[in-house]
C-alpha cells in the first residue's frame, strides 16, 4: 500500500499489540469508582483499606493513570507500614499496579524502580505468579523504548516460569500477549501468531471477552502484515462483534479503524471512510482522544487521495490542533505525577509518625491485651475441644461406613471363592470317576485276560486326561480372565487349520465312544482374533457337545462369513445330543458370570461350568455374540460371532 495511511496503520498495529501488555480493567465506571471512593472514608482495617485501595488504582490505572497514582502510592506506603508477614503478602500487588501507573505516564525508570523490588520481593515469596508479572511489565517497558533486546530477556526469563503450578491463567495470557507483540515488532511474524493463537485460546477458556478481542484484533494485524486479507476480515469481524456484544466504545473505536486500513488496502474508499466516521464518532463518545487524531489523520489523506484538498485541509488542522493538545496533556499528566509523587512522600513521612505514636499507645495497652488473651486463649482450647469431638464422630461415622463397604466386598469375594471351589470339585468329579473306572476296566480286562479290552485302554486314559486337563486349562484362563491380565493379541488365524487342532484334539475322545466329529469351513476363510482364546472357544464347544452327546454320536463344525455383517464370521457347533429346554438355554445366556454348579444328565459328563462362562467372555472380549439354539432331544447348536480378517 503506498497510500499516506500506511505509516497511520503500522503505528496502530504497533499499538494494537502492544495493548495487551497492560492489564485491561474494561471500560471505567464512574458509578464504581465512586462507591469505592465513599468506602475508602469510612474506618477499615489496614488490610481492607489496602485491598480498596489497589482496585481503586487497578481500575482507574490505564484510562486515568494520574488519577490513580494517589491510590497507588497510597497503598505501597500502607503494605510498608503493615507487620512483616501481611507486609510481605500486600506489598507485592501494591508495587505491581504503581508501576503501571508510572509506566503508563510515561514515567519508564521510576516503573523500572518498583518492578526490581516487586521481582526481589516476588523471589523471596517464592511466587511464581508475581514473579512472571514483575517481567513481563519490565519487558513491556523495554519494549515501548523500542529496546528488544532488554524486552526479550525479561520475557524469556517470565517463559521459563510460566509453566510453573501457581501462575495464573490471566498472567499467562499477559505474557504470550506481550510475546507475541515484540516478535511482530521483529518482524518474525509466524512465532508471533502462534503467541498470539495461544493467548487467544487462554483468553477463551477465561471467558475473557475482552482480551478475546483484542488478541483477534492482534492477529489480524498479523495477518494483514502477511498479505493474508480473508482472514484480516473474518478476524476483525469477530473483534468487533464482541466489543459491540460489551459495549466496549474504545475497543470498537481501535476495531473500526482497523478495518478503515483494511478497506484502504482493498481499494474500498466508501467502507473505508464509513468505518472512519464510525470510529470518530465512538471515540468521541468515549473521550478517546488518541483514536480521533488517528481518525482525523486516515479522513486527510483520503481526501487528499481523492484531490478533495480543502476537506484534507480541513481534517489536518483538527489534527494538528488535537495533536498539541495530546502533547499539552501528556506534559500536565508527567508535572502532576511528579508532584503527587511528592505529596505522596510527605504523606508517607507523616504516616511514619503516626506509626510510631501507635506503637506507643500499642504498648500502653499491652497489658489489657494479655488479659484478653488468656480468656480468649480459653476460649479457643474449648473451642478446639469441640471442633475435635464433632470431628472424631464425623471421621467415626465414615469408617463405619467404609468398613460396611469393606465387608460387603469381602463377602462377596467369599461367595465367588466358594463357587469357584464349588465349580472346580464338581467338574472334577467326572474326569477322576473316569479314571477310577479305567483301573476297575484294568482289573476285569487282566481277570478275563481280554487282550481287546487291554488295546483300549490307552484310549480310555488319554480321554481322561484330556478331560482333566481341559477342566485345567479352563480353571486357569477364567481367573488369568478375572484379574485383567489376560491380553487379546488379535491376529489372522485360517479357520480350516482351528478346525483340523481342534478335530485332532478330540478325535481320540470320540473314537472311544464311537462318535464322529465333522467341519466345513471355505477356503481361506480368516479370523481376526486372539489364537489362544479362539482354540479355547472351539474346544469348549467340542467338549461340551462330546461330553453330552450319547454314544454313537455326530458334532459338526462349520464356518461361513455373516451374510448380515460381513465384517464377523459365524462358526456353529452343532451335535445330536439330548437337547436343553428353554428355560435352560435362557438361565445359560442371561446367567451371571461364574455359573452355578448344575447336574449333568449322566454320570461320566460334567455340567457347562467354566466353559461356557469362558466362550461367552472371551467371545465379548472380541466383540461378538454367542447364541445357543436347542430342544430336547433334538440336539443343540451354538453359533458364535467373531471378527474376520480384512
Amino acid at each position: 500500500m503506498t497510500r499516506p495511511g500506511f505509516l497511520l496503520f503500522w503505528l496502530l498495529a504497533f499499538g494494537a499489540v502492544l495493548a495487551p501488555a497492560r492489564v485491561r480493567a474494561g471500560e471505567t465506571t464512574p458509578a464504581r469508582v465512586e462507591a469505592m471512593r465513599l468506602q475508602l472514608a469510612t474506618r477499615l482495617p489496614d488490610t481492607a483499606r489496602l485491598r480498596l485501595l489497589n482496585a481503586l488504582c487497578y481500575v482507574l490505572h490505564n484510562e486515568q493513570p494520574a488519577r490513580a497514582l494517589p491510590y497507588g502510592e497510597s497503598a505501597v506506603a500502607l503494605a510498608r507500614a503493615l507487620p512483616a508477614e501481611a507486609q510481605a503478602r500486600g506489598l507485592l500487588p501494591s508495587l505491581l499496579n504503581l508501576a503501571s501507573c508510572y509506566a503508563n505516564l510515561s514515567n519508564g525508570p521510576e516503573a523500572l524502580t518498583l518492578l526490581a523490588e516487586a521481582q526481589a520481593l516476588a523471589l523471596r515469596l517464592k511466587d511464581p505468579d508475581g514473579l512472571v508479572q514483575a517481567y513481563t511489565a519490565q519487558g513491556s517497558i523495554y519494549h515501548e523504548r523500542r529496546d528488544s533486546t532488554s524486552a526479550w530477556r525479561h520475557y524469556r526469563r517470565a517463559l521459563r516460569l510460566v509453566n510453573q503450578p501457581g501462575v495464573t491463567p490471566t498472567t499467562r495470557m499477559r505474557l504470550l500477549g506481550n510475546v507475541s507483540g515484540l516478535l511482530f515488532f521483529r518482524q518474525q511474524l509466524p512465532q508471533a501468531m502462534h503467541f498470539d493463537s495461544l493467548a487467544l485460546a487462554l483468553a477463551r477458556r477465561q471467558g475473557d471477552s475482552t482480551a478475546e478481542a483484542n488478541y483477534l484484533s492482534s492477529l489480524a494485524t498479523y495477518q494483514m502484515r502477511a498479505g493474508n486479507m480473508g482472514r484480516v476480515k473474518r478476524l476483525l469481524t469477530q473483534a468487533l462483534a464482541i466489543s459491540r456484544r460489551q459495549r466496549a466504545l474504545r475497543s470498537q473505536a481501535n476495531q473500526l479503524i482497523m478495518f478503515a486500513m483494511y478497506y484502504i488496502q482493498t481499494d474500498e474508499p466508501e467502507r473505508a471512510d464509513a468505518a472512519t466516521r464510525e470510529a470518530l464518532k465512538l471515540a468521541r463518545q468515549s473521550g478517546y482522544l488518541e483514536r480521533v487524531l488517528d481518525a482525523y489523520s486516515i479522513l486527510s489523506a483520503e481526501a487528499a487521495e481523492h484531490k478533495n484538498y480543502r476537506e484534507a485541509y480541513e481534517w489536518n488542522q483538527r489534527y494538528v490542533e488535537l495533536n498539541d493538545t495530546l502533547n499539552n496533556r501528556q506534559t500536565i499528566q508527567t508535572l502532576a505525577a511528579a508532584q503527587v509523587s511528592s505529596e505522596t512522600q510527605e504523606r508517607a513521612r507523616r504516616l511514619r509518625q503516626l506509626t510510631e505514636q501507635h506503637d506507643e499507645q500499642v504498648n500502653h495497652s499491652r497489658v489489657l491485651i494479655g488479659a484478653v488473651a488468656v480468656l480468649a486463649l480459653a476460649l479457643l482450647v474449648a473451642v478446639y475441644f469441640y471442633l475435635n469431638l464433632r470431628r472424631s464422630r464425623s471421621e467415626l461415622a465414615a469408617n463405619n461406613k467404609a468398613l460396611e463397604k469393606v465387608s460387603v466386598e469381602l463377602r462377596s469375594v467369599a461367595s465367588f471363592k466358594d463357587k469357584l471351589y464349588a465349580i472346580v470339585a464338581h467338574d472334577l468329579r467326572g474326569p477322576v470317576t473316569a479314571f477310577a473306572g479305567v483301573t476297575s476296566l484294568i482289573d476285569s480286562y487282566i481277570a478275563q485276560n481280554d487282550q481287546a479290552g487291554l488295546a483300549r485302554l490307552p484310549a480310555l486314559v488319554r480321554q481322561a486326561a484330556d478331560s482333566l486337563n481341559h477342566l485345567l486349562d479352563n480353571v486357569l484362563n477364567w481367573a488369568v480372565s478375572q484379574t485383567g491380565e489376560l491380553e487379546c493379541r488379535p491376529e489372522a488365524i485360517a479357520v480350516a487349520d482351528l478346525f483340523s487342532e481342534c478335530q485332532a484334539l478330540y478325535q481320540t475322545t470320540a473314537a472311544a465312544s464311537w462318535q464322529h466329529i465333522t467341519m466345513a469351513a471355505p477356503d481361506g476363510l480368516q479370523l481376526m482374533a486372539d489364537r489362544n482364546m479362539a482354540r479355547t472357544i472351539l474346544r469348549n464347544l467340542v467338549g461340551n457337545a462330546l461330553k453330552f452327546m450319547p454314544t454313537g454320536g455326530h458334532v459338526h463344525l462349520e464356518a461361513a462369513p455373516d451374510p448380515d455383517d460381513p465384517a464377523m464370521v459365524l462358526i456353529s457347533c452343532t451335535d445330536t445330543g439330548p437337547g436343553m429346554s428353554a428355560t435352560t438355554v435362557a438361565s445359560l445366556m442371561s446367567g451371571p458370570a461364574l455359573p452355578e454348579p448344575t447336574p449333568t444328565p449322566k454320570p461320566r459328563a460334567t455340567g457347562l461350568g467354566l466353559g461356557l462362562a469362558l466362550c461367552r467372555a472371551f467371545v465379548h472380549r472380541h466383540g461378538g455374540t454367542l447364541v445357543i439354539q436347542s430342544r430336547p432331544g433334538a440336539g443343540t447348536n451354538v453359533t458364535v460371532s467373531l471378527p474376520a480378517a480384512k
